[in-house]
């Protein structure tokens, strides 16, 4: 697969366009959420190098809690369009951002965990670029 893109590239691109703030606040959120789901850090990283593991319910949890702790899942479960197109790059045109944001936006999960596995899933499959960077 892919390197990680979109919506776990916040969880997981290290020094891509961040600030130091930025490195230290994703640093700190996963850190937060790989306690907090248990998950195996080096399972995080396998994702972060493309390899995701199907079915890895930690991981998919991590997810999760990754994208409630930046704000684009909202605790309800649902998907912030705003946020999600505020971290995304200066450099890319709208019509692709948004593009791609419509066609995950629906994107469904028998609970917060699977919703954030297959959202980063559907983000990966039709993204041209890393939309998430800050």
């Amino acid at each position: 697969m892919k390197t990680i893109a979109v919506v776990l590239a916040i969880c997981f691109v290290g020094a891509m366009a961040l600030t130091d703030e930025q490195k230290a606040k994703l640093a700190e959120h996963k850190a937060v959420c790989i306690t907090e789901t248990g998950v195996d850090a080096q399972v995080v990283e396998n994702a972060k190098n493309g390899n995701w593991a199907d079915g890895d319910e930690k991981l998919e949890c991590f997810s999760a809690c990754m994208l409630k702790r930046i704000g684009i899942m909202r605790p309800d479960g649902s998907i912030s369009e705003e946020v999600t197109r505020q971290k995304a790059p200066t450099d890319i045109p709208k019509e692709k951002i948004d593009d791609v944001i419509n066609k995950c936006k629906g994107t469904t999960g028998a609970n917060d965990c699977k919703k954030a596995a297959n959202l980063a899933k559907c983000f990966i499959e039709n993204k041209s670029f890393n939309v998430l960077t800050h």
